[in-house]
């Protein structure tokens, strides 16, 4: 990334790219441990994940619901198919 240069700091080179933005950062403006940029991103990071795994978790209840239901729809099919076919 030596010939970019950092979008906040045009004067210094871009050292990293921000993993949620893009945007070429210098050392100053990336944040190691999280591999975004200091300058929004790391703050909308962690409020959008507090939303996010609220979110991932009434969707992971929604889709457990609906393949139980799915479950027990092709149990009963299979036991009237048996029945009927019995006869």
């Amino acid at each position: 990334m030596a010939e970019f240069l950092c979008m906040n700091h045009p004067h210094k080179q871009a050292v990293a790219q921000c993993r949620r933005c893009g945007k070429p950062v210098c050392q100053d403006c990336y944040d190691p441990s999280t591999g975004y940029c200091r300058d929004q991103c790391t703050k909308n990071e962690a409020v959008s994940s507090v939303h996010t795994s609220k979110k991932n978790v009434v969707l992971q209840v929604i889709v457990a619901i609906l393949a139980i239901i799915g479950g027990l729809a092709i149990l009963l099919i299979t036991i009237c198919g048996a029945l009927i076919l019995s006869y």
